[in-house]
C-alpha cells in the first residue's frame, strides 16, 4: 500500500508538472509575456483537460502515458524556474523585507500558509467518499481509462451520461497512475486549494493591491466552508472561471494577439465545459457576454468578431474528442444539450427527468429565484452603464460584468433543470467564484482612493483582524461544519495508512470476473465496482438503473422474466449482483425516498423506485438462474441457464 508521504509528495509534484504545462502553453502563445505561477497552473489545468480528451478518444491513456506526461511537465516547469531564477528571488526578497517592516503581515501569511496546509495534508488521503456516486462512477471512470485506455462505453450508466464529458475523471488518473482510491481528493481541492491562491496573488499583484489587502482575500478564501458530495470538481472549477476571468482582465490581452486571444479563452471555456454539465451554461454565458461587450466597445469591430468566431470554433474543437466518446458510450455529443442520448427518460417509462414533478413549495421558490434572477440581470446592467457610466469607463472585455451574469443565470439554469433540488451545491462553485471576484475588483478599488492612508492605521487594522482571526479559530465558529476536524482526521487515518478496501475485498472481485468466460459483456450491480478489472471484459455499470440503458430502453415493472429478455437481446448474458447489502442502496434503510414530500427531490424517489424494482427483479432471476459464482455476499448468474425450463 501507497504511504501517506508519497502520496503528499505526489500531490506536489502534480502541482510542479501543471505549472510546467501551463508554462509551456504561456510561451507558445504569449512568449513575450511570464504570467505568474498560479495563472500557469490554471492553464495547464486546461491544457490537461483537453489533451486528456484526445488520449481518450484514440485510447491511449495508461499509467505509462500519464507517469510520463507529469514528469514532462514537471521536468519544464524546474527548468523553466531555474532559468527564471533571479526573479523568483528578487520576488522573495521583496517579501521578506515586507514582513520585516510589518510584523502583522508575517504573521497573518504564517497562519494563512497553516490553514492551507492543514486543508491540503487533509485532502491528500480520504475516507469518506459517496458510496453510490464515487464508487459506481466517479472511482470508475478514472480506473477504467487507466486500464482499458479510454472511459469506453458504459450505455447503462447514467453518471457517464449526464453528470460530465470525462475531463475531471482524466485529472483524477493522475492520483490513481501511482496512488490508490484514498488520493482521490488529491487533486481537488488538494492542488487545486494550492492554484487558488496563486490566483488569488497573482491579481492581486497584477493590479498592485496591496499585500496586506491581498492576505484578506487569502483568508476570506480559505475559510470558506465546503462539503464535497462527491469527487467530482469543485475547486477545480472555480479554478479555471477566476483564470479565464483574468484573462479577459488582462492589459495584455491585445487584439494585435487575436490567434493567441482566442486560443487561450478557448483552452479555458473548453476544459470548463468537459469538467461537468452544471458548468457549461455559466461559461457559455460567460464567454457570449465578454465577446458581446468587446465587439460593442471596440474600434476594430471585425478584428473582435473574428476573434469571437475563432475561438467559437477552437472551443468546440477542443471539446470535440470528449463528445465523440461520449456519442460512442451514451448515444449524444453533449448531454443534454445537443440531445438526450440513451438516458431512461426518452423511451417513455417510469424514467423520468429531474424537473417532471415539482411540488407546490419547491414551485414557488423556484418562482422567486426566476423573479430574483430577472431583477438581478437589469440592476448589475444599470450599475455598470448608469451608475459608473461609459465616461468613467470605456466599454472593452467587461470581465466583472460578464462573470457577474452568467454565474447568477448559469446558477438559475442548473437549479429550473433539476427540479430546484440540491440549489447549494449546484450553484456553490459559481456563488464563490462571483464572490472572491467580486471582492477582489472592490479591493482594487478602495486601495485606489485610500493611496494616502496611513500606513500606521493599515497596520493596526492587520492587528485587529488578526486577534480576530484567532478568536474565531479558538471558538466553535469553524469547527461546527467539522471542516478543519475532518482534515485532521484524514491526516491522522492516513499516516497511520488505515485502507479504504481490504485485500480480501480486492480478491474477491477477482474472483466475481474469473467466473465470467473472457470476453463476455457482463451487467454489473455491485457495492463497489471500481475494484473489478476492466481488462478482460466488456463491463457495463448500471449504477442508477433504468436512469440510461440501450434502445429501445431496459424494461421496469414489467417482471424479471422482461428484463432477462432484454438483456439477453442486447447480448448481455452475465449479471452481476451484491445481493447481501443490496448494492450499497437497501430498501429497508432508504424506502423513505419514496416517500411523496415536498422534503424529497422527485428525482430522489424516481431513482430509488427504479432501483428497487430492478434489484427485486435480479434478486428473482438469482433464483430462476444457474449462479455460476456465490461468495455469499455476491452472485453471478448465467441468464442462458433458465432452471424452470430445463
Amino acid at each position: 500500500m501507497n504511504s501517506y508521504f508519497l502520496s503528499f509528495a505526489w500531490g506536489i509534484c502534480i502541482l510542479v508538472s501543471l505549472i510546467g504545462w501551463g508554462g509551456a502553453v504561456n510561451r507558445i502563445l504569449f512568449p513575450q509575456y511570464r504570467v505568474d505561477w498560479g495563472q500557469r497552473a490554471a492553464w495547464g489545468i486546461a491544457w490537461s483537460v483537453i489533451f486528456g480528451g484526445l488520449l481518450n478518444v484514440t485510447w491511449t491513456i495508461s499509467q505509462a502515458t500519464i507517469l510520463i506526461y507529469i514528469c514532462l511537465g514537471a521536468l519544464y516547469g524546474i527548468i523553466d524556474a531555474w532559468a527564471n531564477k533571479t526573479s523568483i528571488a528578487d520576488d522573495l526578497n521583496r517579501l521578506i523585507n515586507a514582513f520585516k517592516q510589518n510584523i502583522f503581515l508575517a504573521i497573518g501569511t504564517f497562519i494563512a500558509f497553516l490553514l492551507t496546509a492543514v486543508q491540503y495534508s487533509g485532502s491528500v488521503y480520504w475516507y469518506d467518499f459517496n458510496h453510490h456516486d464515487d464508487y459506481h462512477a466517479y472511482f470508475v471512470f478514472p480506473h477504467k481509462m487507466l486500464q482499458i485506455g479510454s472511459l469506453g462505453s458504459d450505455p447503462f450508466s447514467e453518471r457517464r451520461l449526464v453528470s460530465a464529458l470525462g475531463g475531471q475523471s482524466f485529472l483524477n488518473t493522475f492520483s490513481l497512475s501511482v496512488l490508490d482510491e484514498r488520493s482521490l481528493y488529491l487533486i481537488d481541492p488538494g492542488c487545486a486549494l494550492v492554484v487558488m491562491i496563486g490566483l488569488i496573488i497573482g491579481y492581486c499583484q497584477q493590479k498592485e493591491i496591496s499585500k496586506s489587502s491581498t492576505l484578506l482575500v487569502v483568508f476570506g478564501f480559505l475559510l470558506i466552508s465546503r462539503e464535497y458530495t462527491n469527487i467530482t470538481g469543485i475547486l477545480i472549477s472555480v479554478c479555471l472561471f477566476l483564470s479565464l476571468f483574468r484573462v479577459f482582465e488582462w492589459d495584455n490581452l491585445k487584439a494585435t494577439n487575436i490567434h493567441s486571444n482566442a486560443a487561450i479563452v478557448a483552452l479555458l471555456a473548453a476544459a470548463i465545459c468537459a469538467l461537468k454539465t452544471t458548468f457549461i451554461p455559466a461559461c457559455i454565458i460567460l464567454f457570449t457576454c465578454s465577446y458581446f461587450f468587446y465587439i460593442l466597445g471596440s474600434q476594430t469591430k471585425h478584428k473582435a468578431i473574428y476573434e469571437f468566431c475563432l475561438a467559437s470554433i477552437l472551443m468546440a474543437v477542443f471539446i470535440l474528442p470528449w463528445s465523440i466518446s461520449m456519442y460512442q458510450s451514451s448515444g449524444t455529443l453533449l448531454y443534454p444539450i445537443l440531445g438526450k442520448g440513451f438516458h431512461g427518460s426518452v423511451y417513455g417509462g417510469s424514467v423520468k427527468i429531474p424537473s417532471s414533478e415539482i411540488f407546490r413549495y419547491p414551485a414557488i421558490r423556484l418562482k422567486l429565484y426566476a423573479i430574483l434572477a430577472i431583477l438581478y440581470v437589469p440592476t448589475i446592467l444599470g450599475i455598470r452603464f448608469f451608475i459608473v457610466g461609459l465616461r468613467k469607463k470605456k466599454i472593452v472585455r467587461e470581465a466583472t460584468l460578464s462573470i457577474g451574469l452568467s454565474a447568477v443565470t448559469g446558477a438559475a439554469i442548473v437549479v429550473f433543470s433539476t427540479g430546484g433540488s440540491d440549489v447549494n451545491r449546484y450553484s456553490y462553485p459559481l456563488l464563490v467564484v462571483l464572490s472572491l471576484i467580486f471582492i477582489l475588483v472592490f479591493m482594487e478599488n478602495i486601495e485606489q482612493k485610500m493611496s494616502n492612508f496611513d500606513l500606521k492605521k493599515i497596520h493596526l487594522i492587520g492587528a485587529v483582524f488578526l486577534l480576530s482571526l484567532l478568536l474565531a479559530i479558538a471558538s466553535d465558529g469553524y469547527t461546527k461544519s467539522g471542516q478543519y476536524n475532518k482534515y485532521l482526521e484524514n491526516v491522522a487515518r492516513g499516516l497511520k495508512n488505515v485502507p479504504l478496501v481490504t485485500l480480501d475485498e480486492r480478491e474477491k472481485y477477482s474472483k466475481i470476473l474469473d467466473s465470467v468466460p473472457e470476453g463476455e459483456i457482463v451487467l454489473t450491480r455491485l457495492d463497489k465496482p471500481f475494484l473489478m478489472n476492466f481488462k478482460k471484459h466488456t463491463i457495463w455499470i448500471a449504477d442508477y438503473p433504468g436512469g440510461a440503458s440501450l434502445p429501445p430502453g431496459m424494461p421496469s415493472f414489467k417482471g424479471e422474466e422482461a428484463l432477462a429478455d432484454y438483456l439477453v437481446s442486447k447480448s448481455i448474458r452475465y449479471v452481476a449482483y451484491s445481493y447481501a447489502n443490496e448494492a450499497n442502496f437497501p430498501r429497508k434503510s432508504l424506502e423513505g425516498r419514496l416517500t411523496i414530500s415536498p422534503q424529497i427531490p422527485f428525482w430522489l424517489r424516481n431513482q430509488a423506485l427504479n432501483t428497487f424494482e430492478f434489484q427485486e427483479s435480479l434478486q428473482k432471476l438469482g433464483e430462476t438462474r444457474k449462479r455460476i459464482y456465490d461468495d455469499g455476499e455476491n452472485f453471478v448468474i448465467d441468464l442462458s441457464s433458465n432452471k424452470n425450463k430445463q
